[in-house]
C-alpha cells in the first residue's frame, strides 16, 4: 500500500466555527445568541474562513518539500521539443552554377484563419542545389537560431549563473549544436585545441561542455549545468571536501573550472519549439528569406514538436528517475530511457523475446514505440490509422 501524506492540520471551516462556538459557550456565558445572524458570529465565520485559507496553504508544504526533494536529486522540467522536417528546395529549371541555400533560411506557412502566428522553420546548415540539378533536400527545425548572445561576464568566483534573453532552449536534437556555451579565452590559453574553440569577432571562445551535474567529470573540467526551460546556465560551486581521515578541508574548492573575471560568456542556442510546429505535408511553402527562382515545400509532415513538461508530469516522473539511475536493467528502465530520448515518442513498452517465444535468444530486449500524435490531428480523441502510419515511419530523434 502506498504511503499517504497526512495533512498538517485537517480542520475545515465548519470545524473552526464549531470550535469557536464551544469556546464562547465556555468562557462568555452572557453571550447567548449564537445564531448566524448575530454580528459576533458573523465575525467568527469571517475569521474561520481566513484561517481555512491559511490551513490550505499550510497543507501544501508537503508538496513543496516533495518538489524540493526532486530538485535535489536533479529532476528538471523538460523543455519543449522542436518539430523537424525535410524540406525540398526546387528550381523551375537547372542552372549551370550552384544555387546556395544559406544556413538559417526561414520557411513558414500561410497565415492561419485563426490569426495565430504561423510556425517558422529554419535550416541548420548551408546547402546548395548542384549545377544541372533542380532540387535539394534540406533538414529544418521549428525554432529560432540565436547566435553569439552575450549572456554575461565572468566574475572569477564560483557559483556563477547567467541567463539567456529568450528562453526556452529547445530539447537536444542530437547534433550538440542546439546549445553552445563559449567563454572568452586568449589564444595562448587554448593550447592548440582549436577544435574546442569558436571564433566570433576578433576573439576566441572556448566551448564548454554540458553535464547533468558536477560529479565524475574526468579530465575535461570546463563544464556547466543548464536549465533549458528557464534558460539558466550554472557554473561550478565551491565546497569543502571531506579528507581521507574524515576531517573537513578548510579551504573550499570549485568542483570544476569557473569563468575567469571579465571574460565574456556567449551562447549560441536554438529557442522555441512546441506542438504548433507539427504541420501537415505541403504547407511549408513561404520563404521568409527569399531565394530568387527557388520554391520550397515539405512532402511529409513535420513531427516531434511537443510542449514543455508540466509540473504534474514531473512529479509523477521523479520516482522513476530515482529508480532508474540512468542505467537500463529492468524493462521499466528501457522504457524510461527510450521515452526520454525523443519528443516524437509518446508511449513505450519493453519486453524480452524469451517472454514471448521459448526459442528466442536469451538477453534480447525489444522496445515498441508509440509515436506522439498532436491533439490537432486527433478526431474526438481517436487516432486514424493513416495518421498513425505517417508518424510511425518517421525516424525518432
Amino acid at each position: 500500500m502506498a504511503l499517504r501524506c497526512p495533512n498538517l492540520d485537517d480542520r475545515r471551516f465548519e470545524d473552526l466555527v464549531e470550535e469557536g462556538r464551544r469556546y464562547i459557550s465556555q468562557h462568555c456565558r452572557d453571550w447567548t445568541d449564537l445564531s448566524p445572524g448575530d454580528p459576533g458570529i458573523v465575525l467568527l465565520e469571517v475569521f474561520a474562513y481566513l484561517t481555512d485559507m491559511l490551513l490550505y496553504r499550510l497543507n501544501r508544504l508537503p508538496e513543496k518539500a516533495y518538489i524540493e526533494f526532486l530538485r535535489l536529486i536533479g529532476v528538471r522540467l523538460h523543455p519543449p521539443s522542436a518539430a523537424s522536417v525535410n524540406l525540398i528546395f526546387r528550381l523551375a529549371r537547372p542552372q549551370n552554377h550552384p544555387v546556395d541555400i544559406p544556413k538559417g533560411t526561414r520557411i513558414t506557412t500561410s497565415r492561419t484563419d485563426s490569426g495565430a502566428e504561423p510556425p517558422i522553420f529554419v535550416t541548420l546548415e548551408t546547402a546548395s542545389i548542384d549545377p544541372g540539378a533542380t532540387e535539394k533536400e534540406v533538414f529544418a527545425l521549428h525554432c529560432d537560431l540565436i547566435e553569439a548572445e552575450l549572456a554575461g561576464v565572468g566574475t572569477g568566483l564560483s557559483g556563477l549563473s547567467v541567463k539567456v534573453s529568450r528562453p526556452p532552449i529547445i530539447a537536444p536534437v542530437g547534433d550538440q549544436l542546439d546549445l553552445v556555451v563559449g567563454i572568452e579565452t586568449p589564444e595562448e590559453e587554448l593550447g592548440g585545441i582549436s577544435a574546442t574553440a569558436i571564433e566570433y569577432g576578433d576573439k576566441a571562445y572556448r566551448i564548454w561542455r554540458e553535464v547533468d551535474n558536477f560529479n565524475n567529470l574526468g579530465e575535461d573540467r570546463f563544464v556547466y549545468v543548464v536549465d533549458r526551460l528557464a534558460g539558466k546556465i550554472f557554473f561550478a560551486p565551491s565546497i569543502s571536501m571531506v579528507l581521507s581521515d574524515g576531517s573537513l578541508k578548510g579551504i573550499p574548492e570549485a568542483l570544476a573550472e569557473i569563468p575567469p573575471a571579465d571574460r565574456q560568456i556567449r551562447v549560441w542556442y536554438r529557442r522555441g519549439g512546441g506542438p504548433n510546429g507539427n504541420v501537415t505535408a505541403n504547407l511549408l511553402t513561404n520563404l521568409k528569406d527569399p531565394l530568387p527562382g527557388v520554391e520550397v515545400t515539405n512532402p511529409k509532415p513535420a513531427t516531434g514538436g511537443r510542449a514543455a513538461e508540466s509540473l504534474d508530469n514531473a512529479l509523477r516522473r521523479g520516482p522513476q528517475e530515482l529508480h532508474s539511475l540512468h542505467r537500463a536493467v529492468t524493462a521499466r528502465d528501457f522504457e524510461l530511457i527510450a521515452k526520454q530520448s525523443s519528443g516524437a515518442v509518446d508511449r513505450v513498452h519493453a519486453f524480452t523475446k524469451s517472454m514471448m517465444w521459448s526459442h528466442a535468444s536469451p538477453g534480447t530486449v525489444e522496445v515498441l514505440l508509440v509515436p506522439h500524435i498532436p491533439e490537432t490531428q486527433r478526431a474526438n480523441e481517436w487516432v486514424k490509422a493513416e495518421i498513425l502510419h505517417v508518424h510511425e515511419t518517421e525516424p525518432a530523434r
